[in-house]
């Protein structure tokens, strides 16, 4: 049992130490267009436009295989595309306050956006759309050149590598990875062919461009969002984006965003993503006579805060896979309290799953230099009725990573002979899910005895109490 679970830890760190993906929806043929679709051919100019150049800029690379060559027109064309993208990001920051622009650098002897061209390596067929073969080996072919080639790059970790559309009818890489993403070209890559009946390319690349500025995926509040604004761009952006149908920026994306390197100008003093020394204690209580989670806590952090990001997200399958993409998390932005507290009403309006599923509540503090530090809570809705403090639960499993068994418990305590009848191995418990609302603290001797260990959120691996855990309490807060 232990080389099992030391096997699963040693896995945990490996994937802890990669790189983040973000998976999405492969661009797909759409339906035919509406005229209701249709968007204002004033906002589209063909020209070459101006636009905004920062201290730090968004690097995009033109990535060419041997046997695919960039199109001859793709530099001017995709200038005025990137433009137009560049006063959509102002635009949708525009109605939360933030004065921000996309940097993009300028080649200035053609008034042009600076395109990092480079030779790849080996033909098309050798980047397939699979992350696991393309991604790093894409990314190591730009470093590589730009060992030799640094001046040509802004000192920003922020690049959106476009290949040419592949010409053999295979996959391609289209996803964001880490602070990197993929994105195609073709000919339809342009502003005057938006909206496009029959592809979703040209939304789904400023899909990926938004995970490679730090946007996870989120949706649209179903009540006060939705009916008005339209789809939220990293939901299914890709589609209505595509089809000149309303696509908005959430206000958590622009909060994230008016804190990304590449939308400073000038430069703050913080050193961007820097790492912090943080805690978050999050709580949440709901109401029922006004239908609404109140949300409450406390944390701490060595490096300024300046928002407090709630996503509530519906563990539900996305895609037919049975992995939760995130799609259809909603959020909400929140002022942080005096004295480091926080505080937050969320309507249960504004969610469309809330019948009997699972949930992952998703406390996250932006810090002012860009990063995001995430806590994770669960819980779910029966009947309806969400499943918190008194009404939660904690999950157990055998191993680290959430892996073995997993045995839930309801509030409650529970000795060496209650964790048997339930399924729990005397000694054997490596990782915990917390509910919402709910602590666990575990004891290495019976009946709530010996040293102990207290949880207030999940743990993917309780280290200094690996298969320790010999009676429990599950406590609602």
């Amino acid at each position: 049992m232990k080389n099992k679970k030391q096997l699963c830890f040693a896995l945990l760190l490996t994937i802890s130490s990669g790189i983040l993906m973000s998976s999405c929806k492969k661009a797909q043929v759409s339906e035919p267009e509406t005229n209701q679709a249709k968007l204002t051919k004033s906002t589209l100019s063909s020209t070459t436009p101006g636009f905004v150049t920062n201290t730090k800029n968004l690097n995009i690379v033109m990535f060419v295989p041997t046997d695919n060559p960039a199109l001859p027109d793709y530099k001017t064309r995709l200038t005025t595309l990137f433009t137009h993208f560049q006063n959509w990001f102002h635009t949708e920051m525009l109605r939360y306050g933030y004065d921000k622009y996309l940097g993009l650098a300028r080649v200035d002897s053609t008034n042009l956006i600076k395109f990092i061209e480079i030779p790849a390596a080996g033909p098309q067929a050798d980047y397939p759309y699979d992350s696991s073969i393309s991604g790093s080996k894409i990314l190591n072919e730009i470093n590589a050149y730009k060992a030799t080639h640094a001046s040509e790059f802004s000192n920003s970790s922020h690049m959106l590598i476009l290949l040419p559309q592949r010409t053999d009818g295979g996959g391609q890489p289209f996803y964001g990875l880490g602070k990197n993403c993929f994105a195609l070209d073709n000919v339809n890559m342009a502003v005057d062919k938006i909206p496009n009946p029959n592809s979703n390319y040209l939304g789904g690349m400023l899909h990926e461009l938004g995970h490679g500025l730090n946007l996870p995926h989120d949706h649209a509040k179903y009540a006060s969002e939705e009916p008005t604004l339209g789809t939220s761009l990293m939901g299914s952006g890709n589609v209505s984006f595509s089809k000149g149908q309303p696509t908005f920026l959430t206000g958590v994306d622009a909060a994230i965003l008016n804190r990304n390197e590449v939308f400073q100008n000038p430069l703050p003093i913080e050193i961007p993503y820097e790492s912090a020394t943080t805690t978050i204690n999050a709580n949440a209580t709901f109401n029922s006579t006004t239908q609404a989670f109140n949300l409450s806590g406390s944390f701490t952090s060595n490096k300024e805060v300046t928002d407090i990001l709630v996503y509530m997200d519906p563990n539900v399958n996305n895609e037919g896979t049975g992995v939760n993409k995130d799609y259809n998390a909603v959020t909400w932005r929140f002022t942080p309290g005096t004295g480091n507290t926080i505080a937050g009403n969320i309507p249960l309006s504004e969610l469309y799953y809330k019948t009997n599923e699972p949930y992952e509540l998703k406390a996250k503090l932006l810090l002012k230099n860009g990063n995001v530090i995430t806590q994770t809570y669960t819980f779910s809705f029966l009947n309806g009725v969400p499943q918190i403090g008194a009404n939660g639960s904690a999950k157990f499993f055998q191993n680290a990573s959430y892996g073995g068994y997993g045995i839930s418990l309801p509030v409650g305590q529970y000795t060496t002979a209650d964790l048997i009848s339930r399924g729990i191995s005397n000694n054997d418990v490596s990782s915990v899910n917390v509910g919402l609302g709910v602590k666990v603290i575990m004891y290495d001797g019976d009946n709530f005895t010996g040293s102990s260990i207290e949880l207030t959120s999940s743990s993917s691996y309780v280290s200094t109490f690996n298969d320790k855990a010999s009676s429990i309490k599950v406590i609602a807060l």
